[in-house]
C-alpha cells in the first residue's frame, strides 16, 4: 500500500497576506493562488488574523489600496473556510528583538507546519525553528511547485 504524503503546510506572515490581496502580479499573489488552489495547506491563528485585520484598517493602507469591504469579507470567509486555524495553545519567546513575531513560530509549531513564509528578517534570520524551515515566498513557491 502506498504511503500518502501530507501536503506542505505553511504559516504565512502578515505582510505577505496584505501584499497578496492588492498586488495581483506579485509573488504574494502567486502564494495566495497556490493556497486557494489547495497546493499547500495554510496554517494561521486568531492572533495572526487579528494582526491582518489591524493592518487592513491602517489609514495608509485604506488610502493607497482603497480595499472594497466586499473583497475583505470574501477574504475572511475564505480564510475561515480553507485555512487550518490554531487554537493558540503554544507560546514562545524565541524572538526577543520583535516579540510580536513569536506568534508565527508558535502557530507553526502547534499545527506542525513544514514552513514559515516571511519577508521579516527577525524570522528569516532564524532559518529554522524546531524543524520548521523559514523561507521567503519565492523559495516556498518553488518547493510547492516541485511537489
Amino acid at each position: 500500500m502506498p504511503v500518502l504524503q501530507r501536503k506542505l503546510r505553511a504559516v504565512v506572515d502578515t505582510n505577505l497576506f496584505i501584499s497578496g490581496l492588492f498586488a495581483k502580479d506579485s509573488v504574494s499573489a502567486q502564494l495566495q493562488d497556490l493556497w486557494i488552489n489547495q497546493d499547500f495547506e495554510l496554517v494561521t491563528s486568531i492572533e495572526i488574523i487579528k494582526e491582518i485585520s489591524r493592518v487592513l484598517s491602517y489609514p495608509r493602507i485604506k488610502e493607497h489600496f482603497k480595499p472594497a469591504e466586499d473583497n475583505i469579507r470574501r477574504f475572511y470567509r475564505l480564510l475561515f473556510r480553507k485555512a487550518i486555524i490554531s487554537k493558540g495553545i503554544y507560546q514562545t519567546d524565541k524572538i526577543a528583538d520583535d516579540p510580536t513575531d513569536n506568534k508565527f513560530l508558535a502557530c507553526a509549531l502547534e499545527k506542525k507546519a513544514h514552513y514559515i513564509v516571511s519577508r521579516d528578517p527577525h524570522l528569516r534570520n532564524l532559518k529554522h525553528y524546531h524543524g520548521i524551515q523559514i523561507v521567503d515566498a519565492t523559495t516556498f513557491i518553488e518547493k510547492v511547485k516541485a511537489k
